[in-house]
C-alpha cells in the first residue's frame, strides 16, 4: 500500500528521518507530507510511534478528472465494496484545489452520493453517514485534473496523544512542540528548561522523546482498530513491545510560569502520562527566575500579543531579552513566536532562525546562544 503521513510546513524534512527509522524503508518528501510503499506492520507502527505526524492515510485509488460529472463517475466506478462494508458508517472530507471545482464540500458530497449509488445498485443496501464518529473516514483530494481517493486510518489527529487534559489559552500544538525539541538538537541529556511552561506541552514531549515512550500508548483508540481487517494479535504484539522500550528521563527537566494554575495544569498533565517524573515545577515570573543550574538549554513561547492586552509586547520582549542577557549566561536560549515585530525587540542576534506554522499563523523559531561577555571572547 501507498502510505502518506502528513504534518506541518517546515517538519518534512524531519517526519521523512522519523519514518525511514520506524520503517526501514524508502521515505518520499510531498508538500506538508511524506509517503512510503508500506504493509500493514508499517501502518500500525507509523500510528503509535510518530511524533511529528497528524494522520496517516491510505492511498486507495486515483483518476483523472474533467467534471462533476465525470467526477461522480470515476467515484461510482471505484470498487467501494472492497473497501466498506454495507453496515459500516463513513463520512467524506476533501482537499481541492483546482478551477474545475470552486467548492470543496460540494466534491465531498458528490463523492458521497456516489458512493452510496454504487452499493444501492449492487446490493439495495447503503452504508450510512456519521460525521463525528465513523467507521471509516475518506479523502478525496483533486489537484487540476489529478483526481484520488484516500482512508484515514488514525481517526481523530496524532496530536491528540490523550495528555492534556488541561489547558491555558493558545498552547503549543504537541506535533509542533515536539518537532521544535527536534530542531533545536535536544540530546536528552542536557538540562532543558521553559521559563513559560502554560499546560507544559514541551515539558511533556520532551519526557515522551526522553524516555522513547510510543505518544500512541495513551491514545483510546485509531481508526484501523474499526476495520474488519483489523490485525489485533499483530497490534498487541506491537504495543508490548512499546511498552518494553520505555527507559527512564535521566535530563534535568525544569518548568516554570508565573500563572500559578498553569503550574497545576503542567503537573496534571505530566502525571496523565508519567505519574512519577521527575519534572521540578515552579511558580515564578520569568524576570525574577535564577537560573536552576549553571548551563543548558531553554526554550521559551512567550504570549504574542493576545494574552497581553494591557502590557505593551514590544517592551514585554525587550525586558525578555535584556533578562536572557545578563542572567542566563552560557545557555542557549530558543524563542517561538508568531510576532515578528516583537521577535525585533530581543536585542539579541539569532545565529538560526526556521519557519514553522502554528495553525495558520506564521511563526519564527530562532536560536539565541548566551554567551558569557562577548562572542569573541566566548569562543577564544
Amino acid at each position: 500500500m501507498k502510505i502518506i503521513v502528513r504534518t506541518y510546513a517546515g517538519v518534512e524534512e524531519l517526519l521523512k528521518k522519523e519514518i525511514e527509522t520506524l520503517t526501514k524503508k524508502p521515505v518520499l518528501i510531498e508538500r506538508r507530507a511524506v509517503s512510503l510503499d508500506g504493509n500493514t506492520e508499517d501502518l500500525y507502527k507509523i500510528n503509535l510511534w510518530s511524533r511529528l505526524a497528524i494522520d496517516v492515510l491510505v492511498h486507495l485509488y486515483a483518476f483523472r478528472v474533467r467534471d462533476e460529472d465525470d467526477l461522480y463517475n470515476k467515484v461510482t466506478n471505484f470498487k467501494w465494496e472492497e473497501h466498506l462494508l454495507d453496515d459500516e458508517t463513513f463520512s467524506f472530507s476533501s482537499i481541492v484545489n483546482s478551477s474545475n471545482f470552486r467548492h470543496s464540500q460540494y466534491v465531498a458530497l458528490k463523492a458521497k452520493d456516489a458512493l452510496v449509488d454504487r452499493f444501492k445498485k449492487r446490493t439495495g443496501n447503503r452504508p450510512n453517514v456519521e460525521r463525528k464518529n465513523p467507521d471509516k473516514h475518506f479523502i478525496i483530494r483533486i489537484s487540476e485534473k489529478n483526481g484520488s481517493i484516500l482512508w484515514n486510518s488514525t481517526g481523530d489527529p496524532l496530536f491528540k496523544r490523550g495528555y492534556r487534559t488541561h489547558t491555558v489559552e493558545a498552547p503549543v500544538n504537541e506535533v509542533l512542540a515536539a518537532a521544535i525539541l527536534d530542531l533545536i538538537e535536544w540530546d536528552c541529556k542536557t538540562p532543558l528548561i521553559d521559563p513559560m511552561c502554560g499546560s507544559g506541552t514541551f515539558l511533556v514531549e520532551a519526557l515522551i522523546k526522553s524516555c522513547n515512550y510510543a505518544p500512541g500508548l495513551n491514545r483510546k483508540q485509531f481508526a484501523f482498530e474499526k476495520t474488519s481487517d483489523f490485525k489485533k494479535e499483530l497490534w498487541e504484539s506491537l504495543i508490548e513491545e512499546a511498552k518494553s522500550l520505555i527507559n527512564e528521563c535521566k535530563a534535568p527537566i525544569f518548568g516554570y510560569d508565573t500563572d500559578n494554575e498553569a503550574i497545576h495544569f503542567s503537573t496534571v498533565n505530566l502525571e496523565n502520562i508519567f505519574p512519577n517524573n521527575s519534572v521540578k515545577l515552579e511558580s515564578i515570573d520569568f524576570f525574577e527566575l535564577e537560573k536552576p543550574i549553571e548551563d543548558g538549554l531553554l526554550i521559551m513561547n512567550p504570549p504574542y500579543d493576545v494574552r497581553l492586552k494591557n502590557i505593551n509586547i514590544e517592551e514585554f520582549y525587550e525586558n525578555i531579552g535584556s533578562r536572557l542577557k545578563h542572567f542566563w549566561e552560557n545557555y542557549d536560549a530558543w524563542v517561538f513566536s508568531g510576532n515578528f515585530s516583537a521577535l525585533k525587540k530581543l536585542g539579541l542576534k539569532p545565529n538560526k532562525k526556521i519557519i514553522l506554522f502554528n495553525g495558520h499563523l506564521e511563526c519564527k523559531l530562532i536560536h539565541l546562544p548566551i554567551y558569557r561577555g562577548s562572542k569573541k571572547r566566548a569562543s577564544s
